[in-house]
This record gives C-alpha cells, structure tokens and sequence, in this order.
C-alpha cells in the first residue's frame, strides 16, 4: 500500500512539474499575444502580432507530429520519447489556439462574421473558416486524449492516427502556403521538419517495421 502511494504521488508530481514548463512556456512564447489579449498593448502593430503569433504553433507543429509513429513502451518502462512528443504537441496546440485567438481579438473584433469575410477575401472560400474551427477542435481533441489516456492513444488504430495527422498536416502547410511567410521562417520550418523526420524514426523503434511494433493493436 505505502509503496502505491509512493508511486502515484510520484506520478502526481512529475505531472505537475510537466505542466508547469508547458504552461511556462507557453507564457514566454505568446506573451506578445498575451499582451494584446489584455488590453497592455494597442492594435498598431496588430498585423505582425497575428502573423507572429502564427510562427511558434507552426514551427513546434513540425517538430511535435511524430507523436504520429510513438508507440507504448514494454511494460513497466516509460516511453521518454512519447512523452517528449506529447509536451510538444501540446505546447504546439495551445499556442495555435492563442494565434486564432489574437486574431479574432485584434482583426476580427471577435466577428464570426468577419472571419469569414476576410477568409474569403484571402483564400477566394469563406466557408474555409469552418475547416480552421474544425482544425483546431480536432487538434485539441487529439491532444486531450494523449493525456486522459496515454496508453490507448499511443495503441490507437493506424488508420486513425494517419486520418487526423493528415488532416491536420494538411492545414498547416495549406495555411503557410495561403497566408505566407517570409524565406527565413520558411527554412526554419523546412528543417525543424527534417530534424522531425530523425525524431519520428526513432518514436517509431528504430529499424524494427512499425506495423509490429504493436501487435494487439
């Protein structure tokens, strides 16, 4: 008994200390939203801080989509890597969720209306609003299953984790590619894209084929 309590409450602290750094982090890297969320900061340089607050979800969305290819650990031992992955693809959706934040608040004036009409008059489809609002929604819902049930996550179908990787993936680069981005961000992203590619070899076991990883899938 004493020895379960131990353990849970080990468990209980690595969590906090978890989330305590995301949330720190996520402070250091959108305080430049944070302070136009809160009325510290005037809407002169409201356009740089939307296309700002865009570049740290996008960049730690290629470094975090490996998560894709981790899978459990044997038993008794922790999956460092996928544990590494979550925080990022955590971190990562949180800050994606500050940007559409920023820039309902600052350009759109909390306007579902006028998101539409700006989406229109950027991309030539208003309703693409909807794929954003359904992007962001299914993104948080991936990221609240990592953490309410990490074990069924990383053994969830194939299919299932390619569908909302794709998906998601597919946003991304559609959302570079429409509402741009200067050449140095577009390198930075290209290779903390290619590092993602060594980190998803090794989240997928090395050498050893994915498919039987995990064979009660």
């Amino acid at each position: 008994m004493a020895e379960g309590e131990r353990e849970q409450s080990r468990e209980m602290r690595t969590a906090l200390a978890t989330w305590g750094l995301i949330l720190a982090l996520l402070v250091v890297l959108g305080a430049p939203s944070i302070v136009f969320l809160l009325g510290l900061a005037g809407p002169s340089n409201s356009g740089s801080a939307i296309t700002d607050s865009a570049v740290p979800p996008v960049f730690l969305w290629c470094l975090g989509w490996p998560i894709l290819f981790a899978r459990r650990a044997a038993a008794g031992r922790i999956n460092e890597v996928a544990e590494g992955l979550r925080v990022v693809w955590t971190l990562a959706c949180l800050l994606c969720l500050l940007h559409i934040a920023t820039a309902f608040h600052l350009a759109h004036g909390w306007s579902h209306e006028a998101a539409w009409e700006h989406t229109k008059q950027v991309s030539g489809y208003g309703d693409g609003i909807y794929v954003n609002y359904l992007f962001a929604l299914v993104w948080l819902a991936d990221v609240i299953w990592a953490w309410v049930a990490f074990d069924s996550y990383l053994t969830r179908p194939r299919w299932l984790s390619w569908a909302i990787h794709g998906f998601l993936g597919f946003v991304v680069f559609n959302a570079v590619v429409v509402f741009g981005s200067n050449l140095a961000r577009s390198i930075a992203f290209l290779l903390a894209f290619l590092v993602s590619l060594g980190v998803a070899f090794v989240a997928s076991g090395g050498r050893q084929p994915p498919d039987s990883v995990i064979s009660d899938q």
